[in-house]
This record gives C-alpha cells, structure tokens and sequence, in this order.
C-alpha cells in the first residue's frame, strides 16, 4: 500500500511543494500508530476503530489490561499477524505514556515500532 505520510498530524510536503508518499513497512507502521493514537469510537464512521484508553491512562491504568486494548487494536490492522512485545514508557515528570511494540507480520517477518505516543 501506499499512503501520504503523516508526521505530527500534517501531511508532510517535500521542498519542492509535493506530497511524501510512504509504502512497505513505513507506512504500515504509520497505519499502527494511527489507531493505536485515536480513542475508540472517536470516528464516527468508523465507530471500532482505534484503542480503548481507559486502562492505559489515569489513575486506575492497568497494564495487563492496556495490553489486552493495545492487541485488540493493533489487530484491526489485516497486516499484522501478532504482537510479540509491547514496552510502556513513561514519563513520570512530564505525566506522559508511550508504548514501543515488536510485531510479527503476516509475512513472518517481524516490525518495530518506538515511542507511540498514548496522551488522552
């Protein structure tokens, strides 16, 4: 697939005025990091798309729940075969989540991706 790249919510446009356009892991991992940054239900055409937070943020977080969210959203992705590793980051002083994953893709072969950023 091919697919404009996004970086910090903006299509990314090169210096000569086109769109960047992204294909093969990059864009899957980009495909990933969009539903893993977008709530559940927040798009309404599309009301199962994306992660549920609830468990990932706040003061009741639990992480072997986050983890079960975090599967069950990257798995709308067809692409991906499994999670093999999940790893939360956090930011005690800014108050900030992140989540890095391995993923093993439908090929076999596996894919990483740093520093997603959780933030309600």
């Amino acid at each position: 697939m091919r697919a404009l790249k996004i970086m910090d919510g903006d299509i990314v446009i090169d210096e000569n005025g086109e769109f960047v356009m992204i294909e093969g892991d990059e864009e899957l991992a980009q495909a990933v990091e969009e539903t893993l940054e977008t709530r559940k239900g927040e798009f309404f055409l599309e009301p199962e798309h994306g992660l549920v937070f609830d468990n990932i943020l706040g003061k009741e977080a639990n992480q072997d729940e986050a983890l079960e969210d975090i599967v069950e959203a990257v798995s709308q992705e067809d692409r991906i075969a499994s999670v093999e590793e999940v790893i939360f980051n956090d930011d005690l002083q800014a108050r900030t989540r992140s989540i890095s994953l391995v993923l093993r893709k439908e090929d076999g072969e596996t894919l990483s991706i740093k520093d997603v950023n959780i933030d309600a």
